[in-house]
């Protein structure tokens, strides 16, 4: 039985749009091109209203629901779309990008939009009850939520900065209240860290320390994201720092998952007790029977081997990458089509159904685990590497996988990414660390993608450039 917040939650998902199409319901919150919403907000509870619509957003196809593992697992080495395929994701799988591909688009616009319903809530104007403690706790949601949209386009939108910060081709900041007439430019690569990382700490002030459930942000989350931020922009000692407070100061309902209990964690199709609101998870996306991606979206439809949509399979040289005892290597599944040549496999991480009904399994956004590969990884790169690959074979061997040796930084990237495979977290860790995408087998095309090479950020959507012709697109588009 899941967690009964996630009502508000799931609800989310289809309140803004039934309240919108009532005009005089004082909710149609979303701001027309000619009409800028005034910011009124009456009290606490239609604040809390929009923070709900907020995270439906945040839980959409286009965001965390399904893209984030499918966009991550695609534009890397590690999987691929089966000939077989019905249309989805194929100009992904290519890396065929320009300013009108439909993948680039909906990012952006399904980010800014998360970014858009945070100001809603972050600009509102509530009269006496701004200083309520609710309102602050909700505020602090935003603001983390605004962060993670910032970095979340960041890590698609501009370049690795290992290839240097002092980058133009950051993204495009809304630090005023929401305005749908307002022009802007690209913010620089070091502007857009700073903003990403002001707006965490913001919520890390009044985040709640615990909520119950894995479904809204807290202190641990705003901790989690700023040690992933930080690592990604280069700062190893503030990431190492952040990993430290996650692993050490964290509340008791975060913790690291048991050996015994990963399979299940991920593979449980009848008891979802096993999967969903553990301790091992920092964020993940609820799915209910009645509301969740459905059969067009959500990942177990493209994981799955009975999934409707099943086309995302996994090169056969990754599997054989895996010692012979690593209990990671039972979460790949049957042969996938035999028209694939050579042939791959499916993955078990994802379930078309599971006791709840068909769509249900919760989409796992942010694990625990995570925070030691940010802890190793700054540490290999502060000149801690022997300390690093220390700990890592320590890790490594609670899951049945033999000692590293060697360069401790290539070691940590190999083995996350076999801890980490159908997450969505390779492509961000090649970019990175500026490292090539190479797609040894079932390749169409852009095969071997450089670090500097373009296809390594995505265009900017031609319709925002139509909108705003003074955005600068990122160059080669």
């Amino acid at each position: 039985m899941k967690f009964n917040k996630i009502y508000t939650i799931a609800l989310a998902l289809g309140v803004f749009a039934s309240l919108g199409s009532c005009e005089e319901d004082r909710l149609e919150l979303y701001p027309k091109i000619e009409d800028v919403y005034d910011g009124k907000v009456f009290n606490v509870d239609e604040l809390q209203l929009l923070l709900n619509n907020a995270y439906g957003t945040m839980g959409s196809a286009n965001t965390f629901g399904a893209n984030k593992a499918v966009f991550g697992e695609l534009m890397s080495d590690n999987a691929f779309i089966s000939i077989t395929n019905d249309g989805y994701y194929t100009g992904l799988n290519a890396m065929n990008f320009t300013d009108a591909s439909s993948d680039p688009g909906s990012t952006w616009v399904s980010y800014y939009a998360a970014i858009r319903n945070a100001n809603l809530i972050l600009f509102a104007d509530m009269g006496t009850d701004y200083e309520l403690p609710e309102a602050y706790t909700i505020r602090a949601q935003a603001h983390i939520m605004k962060g993670l949209s910032y970095f979340e386009l960041a890590q698609y939108f501009s370049p690795s900065p290992a290839l240097g910060m002092d980058s133009p081709y950051g993204i495009v900041l809304k630090p005023n209240a929401w305005d749908p007439n307002e022009i802007s430019v690209r913010a620089s690569l070091k502007d857009t860290y700073e903003a990403i990382v002001a707006e965490l700490e913001k919520g890390l002030v009044n985040a709640p320390t615990t909520t119950g459930d894995k479904y809204h942000y807290t202190k641990t989350v705003a901790n989690f994201l700023l040690a992933k931020v930080h690592l990604h922009f280069q700062n190893n000692e503030r990431a190492l720092f952040y990993a430290n407070e996650v692993i050490n100061n964290s509340p008791a309902e975060y913790d690291f998952i048991n050996p015994a209990d990963y399979v299940a964690y991920f593979s449980s199709a009848d008891n979802v007790e096993d999967q969903e609101n553990q301790p091992e998870t920092i964020y993940e996306v609820p799915q209910t029977a009645n509301y969740n991606l459905q059969v067009n979206a959500h990942p177990g439809v493209f994981f799955a081997n009975n999934g409707q949509h099943r086309s995302v399979i996994y090169r056969t040289s990754f599997k054989d990458s895996f010692d012979s005892g690593d209990i990671r290597k039972d979460l790949f599944g049957n042969a996938g089509p035999a028209v694939d040549e050579p042939r791959g496999i499916f993955i078990k991480k994802y379930q078309r159904s599971n006791s709840e009904g068909p769509f249900t399994q919760d989409v796992k956004v942010f694990r625990m685990t995570d925070v030691k590969f940010i802890k190793w990884e700054a540490m290999a790169k502060l000149g801690q590497g022997a300390a690093a690959l220390t700990e890592l074979n320590a890790f490594a061997a609670t899951r049945g996988a033999a000692p590293y040796s060697g360069d401790a930084l290539t070691a940590i990237l190999t083995d996350k990414r076999k801890e980490f495979f159908g997450e969505g977290e390779r492509y961000h860790d090649l970019k990175r660390n500026a490292l090539a995408i190479v797609k040894e087998s079932n390749c169409v095309s852009n095969c071997n993608i450089e670090a500097t090479d373009k296809l390594f950020v995505f265009p900017i959507p031609v319709g925002e450039i139509q909108r705003n012709p003074e955005i600068q697109q990122y160059p080669g588009y």
